[in-house]
């Protein structure tokens, strides 16, 4: 993730608000992250990479759990 120092953060804030735009990035003082500012899309990537990998099935959720739980 990109780091910008906070007086960067705060004398270029318009070129910033752009960047978030595309992507997330920590704002640090001192080498210490202060506060992290998310991307609107970040929070679309997010959920769109939850749901990889789920399929449609012809088995019943219940058989699916109790199998799992069975296995435990």
């Amino acid at each position: 993730m990109t780091q910008v120092s906070i007086t960067e953060f705060r004398n270029h804030i318009k070129k910033y608000s752009e960047l978030v735009r595309e992507q997330d990035f920590e704002v640090v003082n001192r080498g210490e992250v202060v506060f992290v500012v998310k991307s609107p899309k970040s929070n679309k990537e997010d959920a769109f990479n939850a749901l990889m990998g789920a399929v449609k099935s012809d088995i019943a959720y219940e058989d699916i759990l109790e199998k799992k739980v069975v296995e435990l």
